[in-house]
Parts: structure tokens; sequence; C-alpha cells
């Protein structure tokens, strides 16, 4: 017990009572004779509590307290006053300046002592509850500067995810939504409020369980880093690839899901295998071709002596027997210049094509055709077309095949719709093409034939060789183009052809040789699709 007392009275037996009996208990007293004395000593040391006299001459104890509280808002004081001023201690107490009052003489020294013990307890609760409260409002600064920090951490990594431009989701081990970036939202066709916390099931395909054929439920509970391709559930003919990223961390386990769109990769893989088959195919084909051709012509010309009628008699029917023959050779012989036209295309005379004015001048040769099998005809030509170098005649046999396929699938009429743009290539990132769609209204192609379309020999029709379409897409990929469709069952079918733009230079090639690659330094860039 070290605390120190200052007693103000301008009675000396009352100062020197006070300090013998306050000494005995232990307490450090100072005394003083009025109030300027006491004001000055709490200015040069500190003081736990202050037992001041209400009436003293000069400055009375009131004003004392209210000096002393100005310097030590804490400081305890206990008022001394006798039974004519028991109102002025009662109006100390009620200012909440004095803890409590003592009369004198003191008569009752436990009761005094007493309030001399909770004064100090007082204030030593005070200082320890404003010292806790500064504690508090410290961890409380801390939480919102930790708050503040994760806020803004969140903040960053949905604005990292949502930057991200395929769909990106957390899930947890109970398969709900954590987190969901911008493009996910977009993709599932919902908003943050309504995902977060509900279970993925339920907020992307309205479920009140999980899914029976879903790839993510059973790849979730392996924990492992899984890949999947599938058909989007938005869109059938758009091929995804869906990734999931086990998670595992203090308090969260879950899987990261991924989804990217491969449509235009996997659409380029099939070009580039269809490529490679029709390389193999056309050599076989070429070398095969070239075996027949020989005694092919030997037939023929076996078959012009055999029908000479100045060597030998024939009846009419025999000659009409000969005659059919050496049509059939004919057409044999037809067939096989056009297979050889495909295993080796003949060389080539590249020039600048003004696309919409070939496609012009080609479709008047078909006004007559279009009029007899009652088809419309509609031209959507940019005016803003640049040039592109190709060979004119193999342009329009690719116009003209395209045209008669139309033709023929449209044979109860219909409405042929031919368009050409300017625009950024499906198929290549930031490569600028030219781009023809050729669109009929006809019966369309079979599902089960679409990926055979392109493959020579391969024809729907009784008299077909299958050979249009297989050397359209050889010559469009000679060039660095690309050739794609779409079709639809009794709705019709739609050709897409993109030639790539190439600035204009002076050194051009001027002949393309189909033994030789194209180098890529001199005009194209050698893309086989």
């Amino acid at each position: 017990m070290n605390e120190k007392i200052l007693t103000i009275d301008d009675d000396l037996d009352i100062r020197s009572l006070l300090s013998n009996i306050l000494n005995q208990e232990g307490y450090r007293v100072k005394a003083a004779s009025n109030g300027r004395e006491a004001v000055d000593l709490f200015k040069s040391e500190p003081f736990d509590l202050v037992i001041t006299d209400i009436r003293m001459p000069g400055m009375d104890g009131l004003s004392v307290m209210g000096q002393l509280k100005q310097m030590d808002e804490d400081i305890g004081v206990v008022i001394l006053t006798g039974f004519a001023t028991i109102n002025n201690a009662i109006e100390a107490l009620k200012a909440d300046g004095a803890f409590d009052f003592v009369t004198k003489p003191l008569e009752h020294l436990d009761q005094f002592l007493n309030t001399i013990q909770q004064a100090l307890e007082r204030r030593r609760l005070k200082i320890e509850n404003r010292e806790l409260l500064k504690l508090l409002e410290k961890e409380i600064e801390e939480h919102k500067l930790v708050f503040e920090q994760i806020r803004n951490s969140k903040f960053l990594l949905q604005s990292i995810i949502d930057g991200i431009s395929k769909p990106l989701f957390l899930l947890d081990n109970k398969q709900s939504v954590i987190l969901m970036n911008r493009a996910a939202l977009k993709y599932f066709g919902t908003t943050f409020q309504e995902a977060i916390g509900k279970p993925c099931h339920n907020i992307f395909k309205q479920k009140c369980g999980t899914c029976w054929d879903c790839k993510i439920h059973s790849y979730v509970s392996t924990g492992k880093f899984s890949t999947f391709e599938r058909n989007s559930p938005t869109d059938e003919k758009r091929i995804e690839q869906v990734e999931i990223y086990p998670l595992k961390n203090k308090g969260l386990e879950g899987v990261i899901v991924s989804i990217n769109d491969i449509t235009q990769i996997k659409r380029a893989q099939e070009q580039l295998n269809r490529a490679d088959r029709l390389s193999s195919l056309g050599q076989l084909s070429g070398g095969i071709a070239h075996e027949i051709r020989n005694p092919l012509a030997g037939m023929s010309l076996f078959l012009d002596i055999l029908g000479d009628t100045e060597r030998y008699e024939h009846t009419d029917d025999e000659l009409e027997i000969i005659g059919d023959m050496k049509d059939n050779v004919d057409r044999i012989a037809g067939i096989i210049r056009r297979v050889l036209d495909f295993a080796k295309p003949s060389a080539t005379a590249i020039k600048k094509i003004d696309i919409n004015a070939l496609i012009e001048e080609n479709i008047k040769l078909w006004s007559e055709k279009f009029r007899k099998s009652n088809i419309r005809r509609i031209l959507s030509l940019a005016k803003d077309l640049p040039l592109v170098y190709v060979d004119e005649i193999e342009l329009q046999q690719i116009i003209n095949n395209l045209v008669s396929n139309a033709i023929e699938a449209m044979g109860k009429g219909g409405v042929l719709s031919i368009a050409t743009a300017k625009g950024i290539s499906s198929f290549f990132k930031d490569r600028t093409v030219a781009r023809i769609k050729i669109k009929d209204t006809g019966t369309g192609i079979a599902p089960e034939h679409l990926k055979d379309i392109y493959n020579p020999f391969f024809s729907t029709k009784a008299a077909g060789t299958g050979l249009g379409l297989s050397i359209v897409n050889q010559i469009i990929k000679r060039y660095g183009g690309v050739i794609s469709h779409e079709s639809n069952l009794e709705e019709g079918t739609v050709f897409t052809i993109e030639l790539p733009i190439i600035c204009s230079t002076e050194n051009r090639i001027n002949q393309i040789h189909p033994e030789k690659e194209f180098d890529d330094n001199i005009i194209f860039q050698n893309i086989i699709v």
C-alpha cells in the first residue's frame, strides 16, 4: 500500500490528525494549508487521492477540486465538511466531482478509512478500465485493418478471376458455390447473389439433387486433378474442356472448375486430320490412276480398231455395243483425269482477283439454270472487300462447284444466297480474311455424312465421283484458306470460305508448283487445314 494522499485544510490540528491516521495505515501523506498551496503541490508531483476541507479562506474545496480534476480526471476527492455545510457537500457529489464526503470531527474512523479505500479502488478501476478500453480500441482498429486487408484481398482475388475470360468457379466439398468469376456468371445466366452458397446443381440446372450424369460430381471425390471434354450444356455445337483442380486448405476443401471453349481448336484439328488423310489418299489414288491409265488407253485403242467398219463387218447391234463400251472407257478415263488432278494439281497462275467481280460474272452463267429450277438468288457483296491473290480459274471452279451442289440440293426451287465480307478468321487468331458464304435452302446434308463430305470418292449421288468437294478443299488449302460448313436436314446448307488477305507487293510468285510447298517468306503461310 503505497498510495499518495494530499490533505488540504486550514486547521493545523485536522491536518496533523489526518496525517497520523493515514500514515499508520501505510499511506504516504502530504498536507497543504490552503487551496493555492495544494494546486502547486499537485503540479509538482502525482497523487492518488485528495482529502480537502470544503470551507477554506481564499479558494474553497470545490474550486480546488475543479482545478485538480483538470490536471488529473481520475483523481479521487473526498470532501471534509461540518454539518453546517452539508448542502455544499451534496452539491459537490451531484456534480460528480467528489467520490464521497465525511463530516468533522472524525468520530467514525472505520467508516472514514473505508471511504478512503473505496475512493482509491475506484481510481484504480477507472485507470484499469481506461487502459482496457485503449487495448480494446487498439484491437478493434487491428481487426478493422485485418478486415480491410481481407476485403481488399477478396476484391483483388475477384478482380483477378474476373479478368480470366473463361468461366471459373470454386466449389466446396459439398459442391456449394463459393466463388464465381464474371465469365461464369454470364455462362450460367445467374448473379453473384443468387449463386454464392447454393449447391451448383440448384444454380446451374435448377435441380434439387446432384445431376446423375454430372462428371464434376464424380471427379470431386477423387481429390485429384481431372479433365474431360463435353458438348456444352448451353450450346450443343460448342465443345468444351472442363478442368477440375483439387483445393485443400485449412478449413476449406473443394475444387476449382474451369471451362474452356475448344470448339475452334477441335475444328482446326479435324481440318488437319482431314488434310493428312486427303494427302495420303491423294498419293495412293494418284499411283493407282497411273497404273489403270495405261491398260485403259490400250482398251480404248483396241475398241477403236474393233469398231473400224472398213476393217471389220458388224451388225448394227454389235456396233452399238462397241460404241457403249467406248463411251464407258472414255468415262473411266475422265474419272482417272479427275483423280490425277486431285492427286497432283496442275501449275496455276496467281494474280490479284476481285472476288465480287468474279462472283457477279460467274453467276450470270447460271441464270438460265436458276430460272428453270425456280431458284431465287440473293447477292450481298461487301464493297470494301480487298483483292486476294489466287488463280482465277481455280476460284471459278470453287464457286461453280458449290453453286452446282446448291442447285442440285434445291430440286423443287429455293433461295441461293452468296455473301462476301472482310473479317477475322474463325480458325486463326488475328488473321484477316476475305469470307465467302454460299447458302442454299435445300434438303441439307445428313448428320452422319457431314464428317465425310471432303473425303475423295465419297458421294451420295448415284452418278457422282465424290471428288468435287475434295478438289475444292484442296484448292482452298493451297492458298492457306479454310472451308467450313453448317447443315440441317430440310433447312439447307451453308459453306463458308476464308481466304487470307495478303499485303500488296511487287515481288509476287506467278506460278504455284504443286510439287513444292509455298515458302512462308514469299507469299502465303503454308498452313494445311
